[in-house]
């Protein structure tokens, strides 16, 4: 006799992993050299995914950011210090500058001024 099963709030693996929404959903690759300037302004129009291969300051466009219930996720990949920033004044994680820690991404959600 054949059983039935049925699984309800669980999640897919290796489907939410960073590696699979840097894959999957709309990203940017940020890189600096070192003859470029230590700060880049980045336009998050249309993008979900930030990868950073490069220490920088990055100053985020706050008008750029989707709006809604959209998660997003920063990404330093490279060595290096990556320092993000609002253009707007507003927090990241609930901190001015959000030190982005090498190999360590962070999910943030806007909520029309700070992103938490």
């Amino acid at each position: 006799m054949a059983q039935s099963y049925s699984f309800t709030n669980t999640t897919t693996l290796g489907d939410n992993s960073s590696t699979t929404m840097l894959n999957t959903a709309p990203t940017l690759t940020v890189s600096r050299s070192t003859a470029d300037p230590i700060t880049k302004s980045i336009n998050m129009t249309g993008i979900l995914a930030v990868n950073f291969i490069a220490g920088m300051n990055a100053i985020l466009q706050s008008a750029t950011l989707p709006s809604g219930t959209a998660t997003l996720l920063f990404l330093n990949s490279q060595p290096g210090v990556v320092n993000l920033s609002l253009d707007n004044g507003g927090t990241i994680g609930g901190l001015s500058i959000y030190l982005l820690q090498f190999g360590a991404p962070a999910l943030f959600q806007w909520s029309g001024t700070n992103l938490s």
